[in-house]
């Protein structure tokens, strides 16, 4: 137990966003990883910075940000933002008009993306374009520098194809405009929630989410119902598997093994609590047989209860029990259930009473009475 360094809940789990079963936290690695796209970003589109002109003349010199080789001797942080280019190269893409900026290259100016990758390596020698060239230094007496028509290379032939299509660029339409973001959100602005988006890491909606965090949940009763529900507590049935020496049994009935059901769902305490809290709700009495069913209750829809009570009200329940199981394990202090009853009934009262004037809460005080 002394060697064991882990967590409730995997970090990576809990910097995922509610929706997506998390806490909503942002891991500080990958924020700033986000946060220093922006500076690729200015140096890309030119910015008017003294940073941008200061790297510009004596780190990029006379090639560009994609090319640039990083030296033994750069500095930290110039490394860690180059070492972010193959990021920012799926999130650019740039709008052609006078060439002069875009790589012909490296940038992504045509369906095919970055032509060093579509092409590979040897494009440059068998277009006689240089890799540091733009997309303007391509145009030779007023038209594009084709491959041969009678090139093997399909990737040649392809792009002999997209470029008969594609205008020439000109001085009059401007400068190019570099875009940023995914294709299904094209900005011509740098955005850091698009980057944090492309680069957090993400996960499938799970169907439980919705029974945890609602407008207006209590953030102490919804955390503990969401430790619960990952099933990350620690009941002493987890706690002998990590090599404690204590005794397995329940704390509130000391007679079965503690596990996440048994102590809210099956122990004789829970029962004879959820037996009252749901005549309170109008609903018959019943026994959850698992978690999942739990669950499953709270995410469907009934006409004899409003959601939004149920949901405060089990959630105010897993958290009251969790807190008197703590209270005998160790202040050696109990109540009845009945008790225990009563406290949620005060606890509820006060947090409709609270909410009452927000939408979908005004009658749910006198819903929790109409059983009484």
């Amino acid at each position: 137990m002394e060697n064991k360094h882990s967590a409730k809940v995997a970090w990576q789990d809990i910097c995922l966003p509610k929706a997506e079963g998390g806490l909503g936290l942002r891991d500080f690695v990958t924020w700033n990883k986000a946060m220093n796209l922006r500076l690729l970003w200015l140096l890309l589109v030119g910015s008017n910075s003294l940073w941008v002109a200061w790297n510009t003349e004596h780190r990029l010199k006379r090639t560009n940000v994609w090319a640039t080789v990083v030296q033994s001797n750069s500095s930290w942080i110039w490394k860690n933002i180059m070492a972010l280019r193959p990021t920012a190269k799926d999130l650019t893409t740039c709008e052609l008009r006078d060439g002069k900026r875009a790589s012909f290259w490296y940038d992504t100016w045509t369906s095919h993306g970055p032509l060093i990758d579509y092409v590979g390596t040897e494009g440059p020698r068998k277009l006689g374009i240089p890799i540091t060239a733009t997309v303007a230094e391509a145009i030779r007496t007023d038209q594009w520098s084709f491959p041969s028509a009678r090139t093997r290379c399909q990737a040649l032939q392809n792009l002999r194809l997209t470029l008969i299509s594609t205008p020439i660029p000109l001085p009059s339409r401007g400068s190019d405009c570099f875009k940023w973001g995914p294709p299904s959100v094209r900005t011509p602005c740098f955005s850091t929630k698009i980057a944090w988006e492309h680069m957090r890491p993400t996960a499938t909606k799970p169907s439980w989410a919705k029974a945890i965090w609602f407008k207006g949940h209590v953030p102490k009763h919804a955390f503990t119902f969401w430790t619960a529900n990952l099933n990350r507590l620690p009941v002493r049935a987890r706690l002998v598997t990590w090599g404690m020496n204590i005794s397995p049994l329940c704390c509130l009935c000391n007679q079965q093994l503690e596990t996440r059901d048994h102590l809210f769902l099956h122990c004789e305490y829970s029962e004879q609590l959820w037996d009252l809290l749901l005549r309170r709700l109008g609903q018959p009495s019943f026994i959850f047989q698992e978690w999942n069913t739990l669950v499953s209750w709270l995410t469907t829809a009934s006409n004899a209860t409003p959601a939004k009570l149920k949901l405060l009200v089990c959630q105010a329940a897993i958290y009251n029990l969790w807190r008197e199981r703590n209270n005998r394990l160790f202040n050696q202090q109990s109540i009845s259930p009945s008790a225990l009853f009563s406290l949620l009934d005060r606890s509820v009262k006060d947090m409709l009473l609270a909410r009452r004037t927000r939408k979908g809460f005004s009658r749910l005080l006198s819903r929790w009475f109409a059983h009484t």
